[in-house]
């Protein structure tokens, strides 16, 4: 525990004589399924909203996530290209991502992931990140964290936003979305679209590879009664992106990848008793569909894949009093992936699970909430999992303070490519965690800046490899992930603030073997950020953003070694009119020659300047 103690240390020695940002006590959704102030949660939530956005002019969301401590983005290559997201040391199967609260991981891929490469800020207005654990909440996958990507919502009156932006590579985009209410219905929609010749994927390539992406994204809520509502969403991307791969002609190949995602919400809303027993009764669709052409035959690029999940669920939070709330759920789910290469005869493999949960919320005292639950899921492919959970929020003093705690439990089932035939085991148990975390955060001098820390440990067990003797998928894994997360938030004068956060992360290959005690694949053991933004008397905004990566490998007997890195970018943006604003970000400005991933490229300085218009 010697290296946290000399980071705590490190962070008590801070310039505090400098005044932060308040945090406010915002609403949050991922802790338990329903609305509640994140001030009554022990669990870890970060929230990144539009206008955060708007100000770090980020250009996707794994741009954005690059922000919040302890997530690390890997991206094979440029703009579209695969991006996987690390919470805490956990594999990008081990997060799950929400969009609009609709699961839209991928079954169609062998481990079940989400690439975030297609995923645009364009019309997005919200997204929120739980690190660690929440599997009672939310099943399978939920084991390193929980993203959920919100598309913008509804508004009092009418709102428009549009935006346009051109820069290098000849990247193009554009997007527009309209929201608001009258009367009974509330609603919103929206479009995005982003073209680019990008760069080569993988290092050495002469040819640049490609993407275009076109987004459309619907919300309708109409209002019947007080106490019943209808809720309607929809988000649909199409993307084609140009890739390297090694099977084939290599960083001068010319695979195409042509991928479709749907996410489909129809729920009904029941409030009761005055609103103290909500209900929620919806069905959820999530399509996604991937087909790959590359000239050279039997490369393995020549792929149609296609996964799909139809999910019916009843959820229910009842507040017996100010004091206790019960909340419970009842889910069933019904899962398809169909696989074929090289025009061969499809794959098929299918499954069903039925889960149900329940957690209660208690506040035995001011500014005290002690939460626990408990789910139980059925696979009809291997069982049963049982997953507990808790955690504790404490304010000694209305919330200048806070104290968290919380212990965890997550589960990843194993996908149909790994527990099915013809390439998968049969005989699989699912992927288990137990994790425990400890935070505080602090608000001083009169409430204008925040501190916080976080340390964490968790232990993942039967995780899901691919075994070269038995030529199938076995739970041979075991891994530790433990470490900090720190930072402060910082407001020296009026209008300019500074965040800056530290992740150390030691996730450990604990699997008997000889890669006993070596490092996760690309998870560094340190990372940081820091953004600094001003608005000047006269209406200018500038900012700047340095992130620095420490060293990582990218093999797991810790014998390819990817060095550190720090980029930095700069970021201007000035109002013509009320409703009308110029901006402009130069990116790795100082043109750092970096790898994030081994073989693959990333970029060098760019700039941007776009237009955007509110009304």
């Amino acid at each position: 525990m010697t290296w946290l103690k000399t980071t705590a240390a490190a962070l008590a020695m801070l310039p505090f004589s400098a005044f932060a940002q308040t945090a406010e006590d915002e609403i949050v959704v991922t802790a338990s399924g329903f609305t509640q102030p994140r001030s009554e949660t022990g669990q870890a939530i970060d929230i990144v909203d539009r206008d955060r956005l708007d100000q770090l002019q980020s250009a996707s969301i794994a741009e954005a996530l690059q922000t919040v401590p302890g997530v690390r983005i890997a991206t094979r290559g440029g703009l579209g290209s695969q991006s996987s997201a690390f919470i805490r040391g956990g594999s990008s199967a081990q997060t799950l991502v929400l969009i609009d609260g609709v699961r839209i991981n991928d079954l169609s891929s062998p481990n079940g992931a989400f690439d975030f490469g297609a995923l645009m800020t364009g019309n997005i207005g919200r997204v929120e990140i739980l690190r660690g654990p929440n599997s009672v909440i939310w099943g399978s996958q939920a084991i390193g964290g929980v993203v959920n990507v919100q598309s913008i919502a509804p508004v009092t009156g009418l709102e428009g936003r549009m935006g346009a932006e051109y820069g290098a590579y000849d990247t193009k985009r554009l997007n527009a979305n309209l929201a608001g209410s009258s009367g009974a219905l509330e609603g919103s929609v929206g479009g995005s679209f982003v073209n680019s010749d990008g760069i080569s994927a993988l290092a050495g390539g002469t040819e640049r590879d490609g993407y275009d992406n076109l987004t459309g994204n619907a919300r309708l809520k109409i209002k019947i009664s007080d106490s019943l509502s209808f809720d309607f969403r929809s988000y649909y991307n199409r993307a084609t992106v140009a890739y390297d791969t090694a099977f084939g002609l290599g960083a001068n190949g010319l695979p195409v990848s042509r991928n479709r995602q749907f996410v489909g919400y129809v729920g009904a809303n029941i409030d009761l008793l005055d609103g103290r027993l909500q209900n929620r009764i919806a069905y959820t669709r999530t399509d996604i569909k991937r087909i790959s052409t590359d000239p050279v035959v039997f490369s393995f690029n020549n792929f149609n894949v296609r996964g799909a999940i139809d999910r019916a669920e009843l959820h229910m939070a009842f507040d017996l009093n100010d004091a206790l709330t019960f909340v419970a759920g009842a889910e069933y789910e019904r899962s398809f992936a169909s696989t074929s290469f090289e025009g061969a005869a499809p794959d098929i493999a299918r499954n069903d699970v039925a889960s149900g949960f329940a957690q209660m919320i208690l506040r035995p005292l001011s500014g005290l909430t002690l939460t626990a639950g408990v789910r139980h899921d059925i696979y009809d492919d291997y069982g049963g999992q049982t997953t507990f959970g808790g955690n504790a929020a404490f304010t000694p003093n209305n919330g200048r303070t806070m104290f968290r705690a919380t212990y965890g439990e997550g589960f990843r089932a194993p996908t149909l490519t790994e527990g099915q035939p013809p390439y998968g085991n049969l005989n699989l148990k699912p992927e288990t965690a137990r994790n425990f975390d400890l935070g505080v955060e602090h608000q001083l001098l009169g409430n204008k800046a925040q501190i916080f820390a976080t340390y964490f440990n968790r232990r993942s067990n039967d995780l899901i490899a691919f075994s070269s003797v038995t030529g199938q998928s076995e739970n041979i894994d075991k891994v530790t992930s433990k470490g900090l997360e720190a930072g402060v938030n910082l407001t020296p004068i009026d209008n300019f603030n500074i965040q800056a956060s530290y992740t150390r992360v030691d996730a450990i290959n604990r699997s008997t073997g000889g890669n006993f005690g070596k490092r996760q694949t690309l998870r560094p053991q340190h990372s940081a950020s820091l953004t600094a933004d001003w608005q000047t008397p006269f209406g200018l905004s500038v900012g700047s953003s340095i992130y620095w990566i420490g060293d990582s490998f990218d093999d797991v007997a810790n014998t390819v070694r990817l060095n550190s890195y720090a980029l930095f970018g700069l970021r201007a943006s000035m109002p013509l009119t009320d409703a009308l604003e110029l901006y402009s970000r130069i990116d790795n400005l100082l043109g750092a020659d970096y790898t994030v991933v081994a073989g693959y490229n990333s970029f060098g300085r760019n700039a941007t300047m776009g237009v955007r218009a509110k009304f």
